[in-house]
């Protein structure tokens, strides 16, 4: 009875669209539950729908009626579709463009990517076409991998898709879109070589590095390091110089610091490129630094190390016992070994600190590490092995200052409390 009496009271909505889209989804749930009243739903739906004046209207209400009966499990909403799509060329290219998006959006919701690819086909505007054929591609892409015995199929209606995509930046994101689907299928060479075809600058930056980074994840990145490279090289060739840097950073970024800096080295201003590049990584993620610096000779080595540990002095956080030894060994800077003994400092290391400022034979540079290490050693009240840093220091006046100072340190720490003043002592 209630069924009988909800079907009667749509008659209440004064919006034609709206009443038959309402009467199209009561008859699906009805269908879906199996009440036999769902006929009469969808008999009202389509009655209502050819009521309705405003022709786009009518069309997108098709539309819907024929999306609730497929939802159902109705066959002959394909009827409805085929209706619809003959129907409305009849209107005027832009209403029709609207009717078509909405017929492709539904095919979208219902899966069914060839028939949306076929609803955007009709579209007359380039721009929306574009963007529901992308669409279209990247619900495909969705579906890749969910069903593996489709794979030639999905990877076919995707190249379809493609084919029909005239304009930037949309095309570089459709081939977006098709990496990706080489990619999860575990078709790395195909993803790989599709980079290179990329025309849009920023959409080729960003498929260079999701795929780096995929590959890194699936940890297979190794193997097709040198592909990756002849497509980095040729990317470079066609954006220009101002483009290795950004895929020295996709290459680092990626753990893999060799290729990262061979590229750099092709820059005039090499050095300046890599001690911005470490800085990044630093900041982004520390655990590549060490791959990055490790690639790197003498002089770039003191230069980034240099750079690097100002950052990590101010910013002790940044840092971490990896990166600094693998600084430390990059380089026999004593400049960075000392900048490397006041971080182990900081972080309360005082034997690393010390073992460092034993291999300095720079005097001023041991002098200012030997001092750091006693000042630290009194902080923390260990007197005797704060005076023998003291002694260690080389400049002999410097060494006499320092053993002053920590023995009045730490006889006023003694003295802390027992002392009174001249005044007082006269009372």
């Amino acid at each position: 009875m209630l069924i009988k009496e909800v079907l009667t009271s749509v008659e209440v909505i004064q919006d034609p669209y709206i009443k038959a889209v309402t009467y199209a989804k009561i008859g699906e749930r009805l269908a879906r539950a199996r009440e036999r009243h769902y006929k009469e739903a969808f008999l009202r739906a389509m009655e209502t729908a050819k009521d309705i004046e405003d022709p786009t209207k009518m069309f997108k209400a098709l539309l819907s009626i024929g999306y609730s009966m497929t939802k159902a499990g109705i066959k002959a909403s394909k009827r409805i579709y085929q209706g619809v799509l003959e129907d409305s060329k009849a209107l005027p290219a832009p209403h029709r463009d609207v009717v078509m998006e909405s017929a492709a959006t539904y095919m979208l919701s219902l899966g069914e990517i060839g028939e949306a690819i076929t609803y955007a086909l009709e579209i007359s505007n380039p721009k929306l076409r574009n963007e529901v054929l992308l669409a279209a591609m990247r619900a495909n892409t969705k579906k890749l991998g969910k069903e593996g015995i489709k794979v030639a199929y999905h990877l076919r209606r995707s190249k379809l898709a493609l084919e029909y995509i005239d304009s930037e930046p949309y095309r570089s994101m459709g081939m977006m879109e098709l990496i990706k689907a080489y990619i999860s299928l575990g078709s790395y060479e195909n993803g790989i070589s599709l980079i290179s075809a990329i025309e849009d600058r920023d959409w080729a930056r960003q498929a260079f590095k999701e795929v780096a980074f995929y590959l890194k994840e699936k940890e297979v990145l190794a193997q097709y390091i040198d592909t990756l490279e002849q497509v980095a090289n040729s990317l470079i060739d066609r954006f220009g110089e101002g483009f290795v840097r950004e895929m020295a950073f996709a290459f680092a970024l990626s753990g893999e610091g060799l290729p990262a800096v061979e590229l750099v080295r092709k820059l005039k201003n090499s050095g300046d490129v890599l001690a911005k590049l470490a800085l990044e990584l630093l900041e982004r993620d520390h655990d590549v630094l060490p791959s990055l610096v490790a690639a790197l000779d003498e002089d770039e080595a003191a230069l980034v190390g240099k750079v690097v540990m100002n950052r990590v002095l101010e910013r002790p956080e940044l840092g971490s016992r990896e990166v600094v030894e693998a600084i430390g060994r990059s380089t026999r800077n004593e400049e960075v070994w000392a900048k490397i003994a006041r971080y182990y400092i900081i972080m309360g290391e005082v034997d690393g600190a010390a073992r460092i400022a034993s291999l300095l034979h720079e005097r001023r540079l041991r002098s200012v590490v030997m001092a750091d290490i006693a000042h630290h050693l009194l902080k923390r009240n260990e007197i005797e092995r704060a005076i023998d840093a003291a002694l260690e220091v080389r400049d002999s006046k410097f060494s006499s200052i320092l053993v002053s100072e920590i023995l009045l340190k730490a006889l006023e720490r003694e003295l802390d409390g027992k002392v009174i003043t001249w005044n007082d002592s006269r009372r």
